[in-house]
């Protein structure tokens, strides 16, 4: 009789998940060693990875740091859409945005440093910087101004809200964020922002 013979699968890899974790790993390398300072090599090790296979995927380290900060402002955005899609009044919806927006950015102190280096980048070429905040902060001060107006409409907020008030916000948040950066044991991120988000809006609010 004829046996029937098994053939082997070969191996799938499922090259997303396989890309999120090399991304995962620069991240932490970046972390620890500063940009600069890292090699492709460093990565792989990391990673777990030979540094062949980690070419397959990324071409050079600042294609992946490109890709981490894409990754950041993706999922900061999908913390405002849905916040934004909620039934919440307008000063809820704020107060929501940066809370959610801080937890995406501040889960891991320790990987949160690479902001250190996206600033960094984005500051070496003013004309076309790789890495370009003034359309993010522009984004974040229009919603602001947007949720703003509207809790004035809805009468949460006095009609006398400074035009800046969009900006003080988010400056205080990311002040907070860069000393929660350099020292994390100092304070815990997400009470402190609650807490200015209080203050601020009791400065606001009508009696």
């Amino acid at each position: 009789s004829n046996k029937q013979r098994t053939k082997l699968s070969p191996k799938v890899v499922d090259k997303t998940a396989k890309r999120q974790e090399i991304l995962d790993a620069a991240l932490r390398v970046f972390a620890r060693k500063g940009f600069k300072n890292t090699k492709m090599i460093d990565i792989a090790e990391e990673a777990g990875i030979g540094k062949g296979t980690i070419y397959e995927y990324f071409r050079h380290k600042d294609e992946m740091l490109l890709a981490a900060f894409a990754n950041y402002i993706q999922q900061g955005d999908a913390v405002v859409k849905a916040v934004l899609a909620s039934p919440r009044s307008p000063v809820d919806k704020i107060q929501e945005i940066l809370r959610g927006t801080v937890e995406v950015y501040g889960r891991d102190p320790e990987v949160a440093r690479v902001f250190f280096d996206f600033w960094a980048v984005g500051m070496q070429n003013a004309e076309q910087p790789e890495i370009d905040f003034r359309p993010i902060y522009a984004r974040y001060r229009a919603l602001s101004r947007e949720l703003l107006a509207q809790a004035v409409a809805a009468g949460q907020v006095r009609g006398t809200i400074s035009e800046h008030t969009a900006s003080i916000l988010i400056g205080v948040v990311e002040g907070l964020f860069l000393q929660w950066i350099v020292d994390p044991s100092a304070f815990s991120l997400q009470d402190t922002v609650a807490g200015v988000i209080d203050t601020l809006f009791h400065g606001i609010l009508e009696r």
